[in-house]
């Protein structure tokens, strides 16, 4: 799971200085950009700063006129992220933005300058987007630049010029535009059509929906906690019900080979991984295997040092130790499920110790290669690049420096969000890196896969996936993404566990056996995703009309000819949908309904059909869509 570079929360305490009337398009809205006026702090920024620091207005240093904002960070307040903020309000969900500066850098570490964008309800941050970083070193002036969609519940924003890391930055000539205003809703009353026909397909096929799926609960990280068979029946029982298409599953090169050349099937690890992907070859489930790829996952002979990536001498062997693992699991445990395959997770994560691109492709194409002279290479399906650290749109420096180096040893690409809380943002993200992907691979175009996603949280805790809306989010997310042209979509995780003796997984779709496996309402809503859609099929248009932008709907048919319509109305108020049926055949449709009055299930069970719809061609059929609410309308049994 990616880093999250910004600020946590703004101290309740601070007085916003702020514009206070809805921007013109175009217009500059920071007051005081080039910094001009102002003693030791520039007129119209806040500035938010802790021991170690120094933030200032500098009459010696310009990039034009006569001032800049200058920032000198010690070794003490070096993972602070101070920031000069300039805040504006109000601001309306949907309104798109830009922010840029100038930005100039002395002995600078670690990740260096940058801009943010940050999306705040009073003072407290929903959600954040970011431009690139200067990155260590001496850098004359250089633009940098944010774009973002301001999320539903903010009122206000602030632009922020922030430093991570030692050294002296400078910022000058900064700006904030609002690029678009929100769009006049063509839905006024409460009715839509939806038709249901194969005639527009969106152009993909579903590769599969599931989670991030670590097990561990016959490690005694989890059986000293009293975890016992009881617990596992109950787990997998669940598992099996909800039907996953793709569990992405962690592994650390300490279970597998814990001295070069001696390699450990029967660790205790390794007797849990094992039986956990044997069980998931049961009920259907692909596993995607993505090695932690850190420092703490490697053995010691790997000579692990501070960064991402074994020492130079032994990455080779790092890679001939995966394929090795790989054939383990397929020849000799017989493991055909393990059919995805990632070199590492988020090797951009960190970007004081991200993976030069040069390397990563190297490593990428090395493993490639032994996969072919082992025979496996048609085996997995070879997914790059973990990529986790692009802002809510566009793509970052890393993620167009590995597409310029090529794409022939991969199969996918594979990339992480846990920015588009505000999930109409998703839909231009997702698109984008479809465009660059079909322009370094015009001949075959590659898939495009989601494989983390969520919002709320720090790496093991959310704050959020407690709540009804989440698991409104989680549907709405999988909808939109199918809608703009991905294939998978992974959310981050599947189950509260321990990952060690005192680290515990808390954003499952369910809790710990000290909360009794009581299901989070995420639940309900994702194994309606996972177990009512199928892998394989082609993912179709069913816009509403008018257009309604609260109403997120699209339809998938089965390699069978089944249908299934996913449909998540964001409105306060219900809809009435009429129904047409475009695909010449009778319809029967269950529906299965995620409100706020159909969950939690009674014992922890997925939800049952409400419903069921006959349709016939070209005699509509009208139903309703409670306010808030996802359906899903299926043939599948």
């Amino acid at each position: 799971m990616g880093r999250a570079y910004g600020h946590a929360s703004l101290l309740a305490a601070l007085i916003l200085s702020a514009s206070f009337a809805f921007a013109d398009e175009g217009a500059n809205l920071v007051a005081n950009p080039s910094f001009e006026a102002g003693a030791n702090v520039p007129d119209g920024w806040q500035v938010w700063q802790y021991e170690g620091e120094t933030l200032t207005r500098d009459a010696t240093v310009a990039h034009t006129g006569a001032a800049s904002a200058h920032m000198s960070i010690s070794a003490r307040g070096a993972s602070q992220y101070p920031t000069f903020a300039f805040f504006h309000r109000p601001v309306a969900a949907g309104e798109e933005y830009r922010g840029s500066a100038w930005v100039r850098t002395r002995n600078a570490h670690d990740i260096g300058g940058y801009v943010v964008i940050a999306y705040m309800r009073g003072d407290t941050r929903l959600a954040f987007s970011s431009s690139e970083f200067t990155r260590d070193g001496d850098h004359d002036w250089m633009r940098l630049e944010v774009r973002g969609v301001v999320p539903e519940g903010a009122d206000n924003i602030f632009l922020g010029l922030t430093g991570h890391g030692e050294g002296e930055i400078w910022f000058d000539d900064a700006e904030l535009v609002r690029t678009h205003a929100p769009e006049p809703d063509p839905l006024q009353g409460d009715e839509v059509r939806l038709r249901l026909s194969a005639d527009h397909p969106v152009g993909q096929t579903l590769l599969g929906f599931g989670a991030q799926g670590d097990y561990f609960l016959t490690r005694r990280i989890n059986t000293d906690r009293g975890v016992d068979d009881a617990d596992r029946a109950l787990v997998l029982k669940r598992v099996a019900d909800m039907r996953p298409h793709i569990l992405r599953t962690f592994f650390d090169y300490k279970w597998w080979e814990p001295e070069e050349g001696r390699q450990t099937p029967d660790s205790e690890e390794m007797r849990d991984y094992v039986p956990w992907v044997r069980f998931l070859q049961s009920i259907g489930t692909s596993v995607l295997l993505c090695p932690w790829g850190d420092r703490f996952a490697y053995p010691d002979w790997m000579q692990p040092g501070a960064g991402r990536l074994p020492a130079p001498a032994k990455r080779d062997a790092m890679v001939r130790s995966l394929v090795d693992l790989v054939q383990y699991l397929r020849e000799r445990e017989g493991l055909r499920n393990v059919k995805y395959l990632c070199l590492m997770n988020e090797p951009d994560n960190d970007a004081a110790r991200a993976i030069p691109p040069d390397e990563y492709v190297r490593l990428n194409r090395l493993l490639d290669k032994m996969l072919r002279e082992r025979g496996l290479r048609d085996q997995v399906m070879l997914l790059t690049a973990d990529e986790s650290s692009s802002a809510p749109a566009g793509t970052s420096l890393w993620f167009r420096d590995i597409l310029a180096r090529g794409l022939d040893y991969c199969d996918a690409w594979s990339s992480h969000s846990y920015i588009h809380e505000y999930v109409p943002g998703l839909s231009g993200w997702t698109t984008e890196r479809l465009a660059a992907l079909r322009q370094a691979s015009p001949m075959k175009p590659k898939p495009f896969m989601i494989t983390e996603f969520g919002y709320g949280g720090e790496t093991y805790l959310n704050t959020e996936n407690g709540k009804y809306e989440y698991g409104l989010f989680l549907a709405d997310f999988a909808t939109t993404a199918l809608r703009s042209g991905a294939s998978a979509a992974l959310t981050w995780c599947l189950m509260d566990t321990y990952y060690s003796p005192t680290l515990e997984q808390q954003w499952g779709l369910w809790r710990y056996k000290d909360r009794g496996w009581e299901p989070r309402p995420g639940f309900y809503s994702w194994s309606l995703v996972t177990r009512y859609t199928r892998p394989g099929s082609q993912v179709l248009v069913a816009d509403p009309e008018p257009r309604a932008q609260g109403l997120h709907t699209v339809a998938l048919r089965s390699l069978d000819g089944e249908i299934t319509l996913l449909a998540v109305n964001r409105y306060a108020r219900p809809l009435t949908v009429h129904l047409d049926n475009a695909l010449g055949r009778d319809l029967v449709l269950r529906v299965y309904r995620y409100t706020q009055g159909s969950v939690p299930v009674a014992g922890g069970a997925m939800i049952s059909a409400s419903t069921t719809l006959r349709l016939s061609p070209g005699a509509p059929t009208t139903f309703a869509l409670p306010a808030q609410s996802f359906s899903l309308l299926t043939e599948l049994r």
